[in-house]
């Protein structure tokens, strides 16, 4: 789809659910062909940037352009503007970029990912994820669609002893159990990656067979009752640092060190929790080590808050909405 040896912008949308491995087929595929293109721009998490940002298009746009190393950059002209001189760059130069999680065709249009209406010099290629195949357009903002789907079995039940055995096939005495876990995950990737990393550390039938049993009475996907079981093997400690991460860090984008600080400002044993919240595939830290939660995750971490009190958020342990922090704080509502 990509064709990259052509003429022309190519822009190719990969659609799905979350957790099914969008921006992994997207990273691979960059990292594979990057040495093709003369400048290059990953942008992780639209969606979740601009949502956290008064600026968000324009912060986005900015880096885009630094990125591409488009001069004369200007924080006060309009979005409009700045859409303008980056379509004209992708237009005529060797670019590759990626849109990753977009969820609003204003984006694509700000960040230059359109169909240009005019003869190319270039040969740039685009490639955007989204949970929300709308907003491609049915090829009206793309060249091609591509659906990530689940894994084949074969693909998840590799994936799936990495993760719980640390070996690519599962030994006899798992291989059964193995095989009846996988299937019932759906083969979804992130569901596969997480449940085996909660098996990890447990080497018995037995551990094996009740788990087995607790995912026996969930529907593959619902993917945040899945994940459950990991938040619900963890002891107190490591279960209110995750809540503390889904609800308040991860907004944050914070570094490492800056979350061990914190964490043992609050008398908590920060190095070991944050590696086995690691180790079971809860949290990971990026190159320049940045926490980064997958938003499957963060959003079954806020439920659990949620359901502390559905009606009062006053009485839940954590806020994180400023229309529901302002409200409690006017009405003087503190959790006991």
């Amino acid at each position: 789809m990509l064709d990259f040896k052509s003429n022309g912008v190519k822009i190719v949308g990969l659609h799905g659910m979350g957790g099914i491995g969008k921006t992994t087929l997207a990273k691979a595929v960059f990292n594979k062909i990057l040495p093709h293109f003369e400048f290059r721009s990953f942008i992780s998490n639209v969606r979740d940037l601009i949502s956290r940002q008064e600026d968000g298009l324009i912060s986005l746009q900015n880096k885009l352009m630094a990125d591409l190393s488009i001069t004369n950059l200007n924080n006060l002209e309009s979005t409009d503007a700045n859409a303008s001189k980056i379509r004209k760059f992708v237009n005529e130069k060797n670019v590759l970029l990626v849109l990753d999680d977009v969820d609003e065709v204003s984006q694509l249009h700000a960040l230059g990912a359109t169909i240009s209406k005019w003869q190319s010099d270039g040969r740039s290629r685009i490639i955007v994820t989204t949970r929300n195949r709308g907003v491609l357009g049915d090829q009206h903002y793309v060249n091609y669609l591509y659906e990530v789907k689940e894994l084949y079995f074969e693909q998840a039940l590799e994936l799936f002893s990495y993760h719980a055995l640390r070996r690519p096939k599962p030994t006899e005495e798992f291989m059964k159990l193995s095989k009846q876990i996988v299937t019932l995950t759906g083969n979804l990737p992130l569901a596969v990656e997480v449940f085996g990393s909660f098996l990890c550390d447990k080497r018995k039938v037995s551990e094996w067979e009740d788990a087995l049993k607790k995912l026996e009475g969930i529907r593959p996907r619902e993917l945040q009752d899945v994940l459950k079981l990991s938040f619900d093997g963890l002891d107190i400690e490591n279960q209110r640092i995750f809540l503390d991460i889904a609800c308040l860090f991860v907004n944050m984008r914070m570094k490492r060190e800056d979350m061990i600080d914190i964490l043992k400002g609050c008398d908590f044993k920060a190095e070991i929790a944050l590696r086995v919240l690691e180790e079971k595939s809860l949290i990971k830290f990026t190159g320049d080590d940045t926490l980064f939660m997958h938003d499957q995750l963060r959003d079954m971490g806020r439920q659990i808050v949620q359901n502390e009190n559905f009606a009062d958020p006053g009485m839940r342990s954590r806020l994180w909405d400023r229309d529901k922090i302002i409200s409690v704080l006017k009405n003087h509502k503190v959790p006991p």
